[in-house]
């Protein structure tokens, strides 16, 4: 099969923000209260007060300081995407990252784009003025969140804008509706998939392995809180999942652990037919998910 998605990355990659990592997601609930609360009951993530916002910080162990401020959330009527976060590294020229990417200056250490299929807002900030606080250790709490699933209208038009305009290269596609992209050489970084606008469907939250799985599980069951979908496997990035939901706004979270990297950064991208998702790539081990998980 064919896509008229490009795997390819700019010609200097210095200029790419692929160079950077996905910091953090803003995201909109109608009780940002109510969905800390969850997060932080049960995955212990740390609850922070930044910016008239509440910041959710992982363990910051995988990154030694990045990525720590994974989830932002603000007040909105509905869950919904307000902004995609990548950090880069110092050093980056901020002046010629904006005049490549025809971005908009927004601070003075700071630019952002606007996908117009998705209407999704990405910023690229310098990773020294996103500093968290690292929290108290716990095998509860996510490494970091690595990766964002996010649903656009036209999702071949969302690659398009992630892999040519800003430089992530494609990993994995399913047709014209399903892509994994990466940053550098973890599977996935960012995954579209059909939705409305400014929409997601999971933030993926790293843990350390399938022996994490057990304690984590049992403790949200203790707090209540019921898996969607999982343990399982994808065949997409070949990594573990579990899904569970924040009750209050329906924020979805995956938890994985094992994602494949991609070393050669000319590695074409596997393709599968739309009829592949249910039968071959969703779970490897054959249970498939609930309508919820579908819709």
């Amino acid at each position: 099969m064919t896509t008229s998605i490009s795997s390819t990355s700019p010609s200097t990659p210095e200029r790419s923000p692929a160079r950077g990592w996905v910091e953090r997601m803003v995201v909109a609930v109608p009780d940002p209260e109510a969905t800390a609360e969850f997060l932080a009951s049960g995955l212990h993530m740390a609850i922070v007060e930044k910016d008239g916002s509440l910041m959710a910080s992982c363990a910051g162990e995988y990154h030694a300081g990045r990525g720590q401020g994974a989830i932002q959330l603000v007040t909105g009527p509905e869950l919904g995407v307000e902004r995609l976060v990548f950090a880069l590294p110092d050093g980056v020229d901020l002046a010629e990252l904006e005049r490549h990417l025809g971005a908009r200056r927004i601070s003075d250490s700071a630019l952002e784009v606007i996908d117009p299929a998705s209407e999704v807002r990405v910023t690229f900030e310098v990773a020294a003025t996103l500093h968290v606080d690292v929290p108290e250790p716990s095998v509860l709490r996510p490494r970091r969140m690595g990766h964002v699933n996010l649903m656009s209208p036209k999702p071949s038009d969302t690659a398009a804008f992630f892999t040519e305009r800003i430089g992530l290269r494609l990993s994995e596609y399913i047709g014209e509706n399903l892509f994994w992209m990466r940053t550098d050489t973890e599977h996935h970084n960012v995954a579209l998939r059909p939705g409305g606008p400014r929409s997601v469907h999971h933030l993926g939250m790293e843990v350390a392995g399938w022996h994490s799985y057990q304690p984590i599980l049992d403790h949200l069951d203790d707090r209540g809180y019921k898996i969607e979908y999982g343990p399982g496997r994808h065949r997409p990035g070949r990594s573990l999942f579990v899904y569970v939901r924040d009750p209050s706004s329906g924020l979805r979270l995956e938890l994985f652990a094992d994602m494949v990297h991609i070393v050669d950064p000319e590695a074409e991208p596997i393709g599968w037919e739309p009829g592949d998702r249910m039968t071959k790539t969703l779970n490897t081990w054959g249970p498939l998910p609930p309508q919820s998980f579908l819709d």
